[in-house]
């Protein structure tokens, strides 16, 4: 979460500052605009389905930029590290607002230490999250972690219950660390020594963002409801006084 934290700050002081370029938008949906500030390059996103009341999004380029792998081979140890952090810019339509954005995804790994008469080691250790920089007011999801994984573990990330109008950035953020020990080895054939290596892998599949949208009543709407109600009392009160 420190990491989620230290990358919303920053964002934050890049918008007070006027650091930040111009927005570029990217995707056009009912409610909003998702764009980026150019300020880096971006992974690549689709837009993959749209209702009334949401619409989701394919983070291929995301999930495309964090796999690792290592393999100790003829060394005693081999390890690879990657920290990610990409960000969106989102303008919400006049009209409308985001009531919550889903992050749902999976981590996967594979582990093969060495086996002889003592066995080697391969770990991984992956976390992601992301959060959103609106004016004051930074919103951080729950953060998704695996350790050691051999396989596969879904995983689903919410901002929970919101109301964002306006522009505000989106922020993604992960870390991805693999590492691998090997075993001194001898062929006894041969006679010769060497590291018998281990390897380890991991990355991201299937992540997929929803961003919830609502429409947003316009004053002569909220008029119209109150005159209403104020109409349906008044008729009310009559018909007890006529009791």
């Amino acid at each position: 979460m420190q990491l989620l934290s230290r990358a919303l700050c920053a964002a934050a002081i890049l918008a007070a500052t006027g650091s930040a370029q111009a927005f570029e938008p990217l995707i056009e949906t009912t409610g909003f605009t998702l764009g980026t500030n150019a300020s880096e390059p971006v992974p690549g996103i689709a837009l993959i389905g749209e209702t009334a009341n949401s619409a989701s999004f394919s983070l291929y380029g995301i999930t495309e930029g964090f796999p690792l792998s290592v393999d100790s081979a003829f060394k005693a140890f081999a390890s690879d590290y990657r920290f990610w952090q990409n960000e969106y810019e989102i303008g919400v339509k006049a009209g409308y607002k985001i009531t919550g954005i889903t992050l749902t995804g999976s981590f996967y790994g594979t582990l093969a230490p060495a086996q002889w008469t003592m066995p080697g080691d391969a770990g991984n250790d992956l976390g992601f999250g992301f959060g959103t920089y609106h004016t004051e007011h930074p919103l951080e999801s729950n953060w998704a972690t695996a350790k050691d994984l051999n396989g596969r573990k879904d995983f689903s990330l919410t901002l929970g219950k919101t109301a964002l109008e306006g522009e505000f950035t989106v922020s993604f953020n992960g870390r991805n660390e693999v590492t691998a020990e090997s075993v001194w080895y001898l062929d006894e054939l041969s006679n010769e020594q060497y590291w018998l290596g281990s390897s380890a892998s991991a990355g991201l599949g299937q992540l997929t963002m929803t961003v919830n949208i609502a429409a947003v009543p316009e004053p002569q709407t909220w008029a119209m409801l109150l005159g209403g109600l104020a109409l349906a009392g008044a008729v009310a009160r009559r018909r007890r006084q006529d009791a």
